[in-house]
């Protein structure tokens, strides 16, 4: 057994370092089947290399190559090109996920900022396949297949301001097959419909709410359909992700999100220990497995997550970092800062608009209650925050150090919240209702 192998048989995906940008991109590259070979972009695009800009890269390079083509008018100057060049490297590179990806250089991935099938490239998966793998568990249900019908719609879409920015460097680009299920089979396995099943059914209710906000998204921009679709199939991502670790437990682990904001309050206190709880349970996620004899052969025995300098018997730091990149970049977890190790659950507005418009009606006119979001929070995403059935929930779950109302208050932060998005009202005291509302501002 090899590392692939057993993150294939553990996770059916490769859990690396992975942005929005990365998942986005295998997912749609599963999704359309198709690549560019888009090597002007990327040398316009590229504006700086740790080696240096070499060969088709260089600047004179790329100002005579445009010259040539027809592409800059006559009087154009080699420093205004590179002018140019940075600004195309501003609306492409905005993840900082682009590299170069043609010869001489050779990148791990290429990940342009914003989504247009004609800017998905062929390269080593960054997000180590995990659009693949969740676009493959959504093909096997009816409500799974909803979603891929609308991501396909997306894709195809007439192009944006931003493709149509940097259309003159797509010209001559013609699609390539970019089927990736035989490239991850020969380099993870093959994924069997008996496991494909027991996923769909594992994530069943994540999948109804993900078809929900699809439905949710038909009046938002091509901008936002894009955004919070990606949201949404990583907020999916996070859910499984817990769900295959957590297998032995009585059910899914809880997320605690604090929405009053003090620092030393108990809500923080707690939701920094549910973020703490959760990120141990993932790293244990192949110790837990290898003991439960999950995997055909043993890892741990074998000795392949050993780390040499310094040395480690078992180095899973990897899985740690995975969740905390996914918790951080979907809007998750806060602060953001890389040298703050306590982290806790704290909604970024788009992340929690997503995951609102997952459960409510996609009729305008239809409205829920407070209590009932909560519900379907907890329902589809095992979210809290101060829900009617949420503190007896906690209790069940071990977390204490607070009292009902410390988490009325929480409840009383998160309606504000959602009131500020536009997502709910108070038409009397104390009867707070939540519906979609998004036309107005989108």
């Amino acid at each position: 057994m090899d590392k692939k192998q057993a993150h294939f048989e553990a996770l059916g995906y490769e859990p690396l370092r992975m942005k929005p940008v990365h998942f986005a991109s295998g997912f749609f590259m599963a999704v359309t089947d198709s690549v560019y070979v888009n090597e002007l972009l990327n040398q316009v695009a590229v504006t700086k290399t740790n080696k240096g800009l070499l060969d088709g890269y260089a600047p004179d390079a790329v100002f005579e190559r445009l010259r040539s083509e027809g592409l800059i008018m006559e009087g154009v100057t080699q420093a205004e090109v590179e002018l140019l060049r940075i600004q195309v490297n501003g609306v492409v590179n905005n993840d900082a996920a682009m590299y170069p990806a043609f010869k001489p250089y050779r990148q791990k991935g290429n990940d342009y900022t914003f989504f247009t099938p004609r800017l998905l490239t062929r390269a080593s998966r960054t997000d180590g396949y995990a659009g693949h793998f969740v676009a493959s568990a959504l093909a096997t249900t009816a409500e799974g297949t909803e979603v891929l019908r609308f991501a396909r719609g997306v894709a195809g879409e007439s192009p944006g301001t931003l493709e149509r920015f940097v259309q003159p460097l797509l010209t001559g680009c013609v699609p390539d097959n970019a089927c990736l299920a035989p490239k991850y089979e020969r380099e993870y396995g093959h994924l069997a419909p008996t496991r494909v099943t027991y996923v769909s059914k594992l994530m069943h209710r994540q999948t109804e709410a993900i078809a929900r906000l699809c439905g949710n998204l038909a009046d938002c921009s091509h901008y936002h359909r894009i955004r919070y679709l990606v949201l949404g199939l990583l907020a999916w991502l996070m859910a499984y992700l817990l769900r295959t670790a957590a297998v032995n437990a009585d059910g899914p682990p809880l997320l605690l999100f604090d929405f009053v904001g003090a620092r030393d309050g108990p809500i923080r206190s707690q939701s920094q220990t549910c973020y703490a709880r959760l990120r141990e349970l993932v790293r244990r996620t192949y110790l837990e497995f290898a003991d439960a004899g999950r995997f055909s052969d043993n890892p741990i025995t074998q000795g392949i997550f050993e780390r040499k300098s310094p040395p480690t018997r078992n180095d899973f730091r990897f899985l740690e970092e995975h969740f905390g990149d996914l918790a951080l970049r979907m809007g998750y977890a806060q602060p953001r800062a890389s040298g703050v190790p306590q982290k806790h659950f704290e909604f970024q507005p788009d992340t929690l608009r997503t995951l609102v418009l997952s459960i409510l009606d996609s009729d305008a006119a239809s409205a829920i209650t407070f209590d009932e979001l909560c519900g379907g929070l907890r329902d589809k995403w095992n979210i809290v925050a101060g829900g009617a059935a949420d503190y007896e929930t906690l209790r069940q779950h071990g977390y204490f150090g607070f009292d009902e109302t410390d988490l009325n208050q929480n409840a009383i932060m998160f309606t504000d919240r959602l009131k500020g998005l536009n997502l709910a009202a108070e038409p009397s005291d104390g009867l707070v209702l939540c519906s979609k509302r998004i036309g107005e501002e989108m």
